[in-house]
């Protein structure tokens, strides 16, 4: 009787192993395909500019036709806020910050954390098929 309760008790512990492995294999998968409105609940966020966005890939771009391929698409501006008070807003595509471009291997929020308090920023933005430069002071 004790050797049948083992293997029944070893047999419900590997039971329930493999559920839990199973459910953390498919929370990963399912993590890795989430659709552009999805990914806009996960955002980087911009503190000195007072916005949040998304990096643009080829994807995202195409999903929203944005006309570029790189860049950070503004999702929130901050009333007040530095981006605000420059006339960026929501659906722009930030595509070059101080004349750097912003795509792979360069982030908008990694420039920004580059300025010191009284730097002179220039951003490039795409909006309606076009790019116009907005200027302000760094200011913390």
């Amino acid at each position: 009787m004790k050797t049948r309760a083992r293997i029944i008790l070893v047999t419900i512990s590997l039971v329930i192993a493999i559920v839990i492995l199973l459910g953390l294999f498919l929370v990963r998968w399912q993590s890795g395909t989430r659709s552009p409105s999805q990914q806009a609940q996960k955002t980087d966020t911009a503190l000195d500019l007072g916005i949040t966005y998304l990096t643009v890939t080829p994807g995202l771009s195409a999903y929203y036709n944005l006309g570029v391929d790189s860049g950070a698409l503004v999702t929130e501006v901050i009333p007040h806020s530095l981006a605000d008070k420059a006339g960026v807003k929501v659906g722009d595509v930030i595509i070059s910050f101080n004349g750097t471009r912003i795509g792979q291997g360069t982030s908008l929020f990694g420039m920004m954390q580059t300025c010191l308090t009284g730097d002179r920023v220039s951003l490039e933005i795409w909006r309606a098929q076009s790019s116009q430069t907005v200027e302000f002071v760094h200011a913390l």
